[in-house]
């Protein structure tokens, strides 16, 4: 999948309003956005892995997680 500026913008936004995604794809890819785009956001952790963590209502975070609790495919 091809990462657009209007996925950051949207990402950025979910992760700052904790904002729930419904679509698992969808909020992968807004997560691989924060991950490679980071930097161009300072309020927002930096040197961190961000991942989809799935909701008891069956929606997705957007959530930063550190490298010393990430597992080797990205998730918790």
């Amino acid at each position: 999948m091809v990462i657009t500026e209007e996925d950051i913008m949207n990402a950025k936004k979910a992760y700052d309003n904790r904002e729930e995604v419904a679509d698992e794809t969808l909020a992968t890819l807004y997560a691989k956005a924060l991950t490679r785009n980071s930097k161009r956001f300072p309020d927002i952790p930096q040197k961190v892995k961000y991942v989809a963590l799935k909701q008891p209502s069956g929606g997705f975070l957007l959530e930063a997680r550190s490298t010393e609790t990430c597992s080797a495919d990205g998730r918790p």
